[in-house]
């Protein structure tokens, strides 16, 4: 997919795919200027042996907002591993939101995701993805399976940041106070291109929410990184969000308005 600046509009130039994953509907719910994208793959979820790629290029002084309509859910494998790729490159004066909801995963599940983010300079970028280890209101923990993830994020073909993370269900992190200290959900929002504003920060430092253990950091090249733990995933990603209203304004110059899909 490709995005790219019409006079005052953004708008989709060029889309391709293959399978049943799509654009489901481009919405324009603050101004022409700031689309806002759902995608969607309809089997509502993904099996072993499935393969997704979003290939997304975000051209100059374009703004996007991309998010789902439901949360994903990786499925009990059969033996055979689950992939997903994403590639999103971010141009001059451009602004991309990257915030799906949140991915399920079932026991048995075998995960192997890979993210790779490149930036401008002059780019403003903020995204998030979010894990539920097991279906709590099922009864069903995360007993076997692996969830896999490598995250890369260059700006002007720098590298700024690289995360391997290798966790198997029966790792003993997941129990250490060092790791995941008996949490079943994570989130981890990522911004770049905001500026070095420590009210702003602070303001982000102070946020409360209960059942959640939560940071945030701001590297000195610009990256902003913050953490949510929690045994739910509902307040992982209320923690995440109120950080994510309070960026907004300085990301893009929107408000705090939610996405509306998150309400149906």
């Amino acid at each position: 997919m490709k995005f790219e600046r019409r006079g005052s509009c953004t708008v989709l130039a060029h889309m391709h795919h293959r399978g049943p994953l799509r654009v489901q509907k481009i919405l324009y719910p603050e101004t022409p200027a700031r689309a806002e994208v759902l995608l969607l793959h309809p089997p509502s979820g993904i099996a072993g042996g499935d393969q997704l790629h979003f290939d997304i290029d975000i051209e100059a002084q374009s703004q996007l907002r991309v998010t789902t309509p439901g949360a994903a859910k990786w499925y009990r494998s059969g033996g055979a591993q689950a992939s997903q790729t994403l590639r999103l490159q971010v141009a001059d004066g451009a602004v991309l939101e990257w915030l799906p909801q949140e991915a399920i995963v079932y026991d048995d599940a075998r995960i192997q995701v890979r993210t790779q983010l490149a930036c401008t300079r002059k780019a403003r970028i903020c995204g998030w993805d979010l894990w539920m280890l097991g279906r709590k209101a099922s009864g069903e923990d995360f007993r076997s399976g692996y969830l896999h993830q490598v995250t890369e994020l260059r700006r002007d073909d720098r590298l700024l940041w690289m995360e391997r993370s290798r966790l198997d269900a029966t790792d003993a992190l997941r129990a250490s106070p060092l790791g995941w200290n008996g949490a079943r959900a994570l989130g981890s929002l990522w911004a770049l291109g905001l500026p070095a504003d420590d009210s702003l920060l602070q303001a982000c430092r102070e946020i409360e929410e209960p059942g959640v253990a939560l940071g945030i950091t701001r590297f000195e090249h610009g990256l902003w990184l913050a953490r949510a733990l929690s045994e739910s995933v509902e307040r992982a990603r209320q923690a995440l969000t109120r950080i994510w209203q309070l960026l907004r304004p300085a990301l893009c110059g929107g408000g705090a308005d939610l996405p509306r899909i998150w309400a149906t």
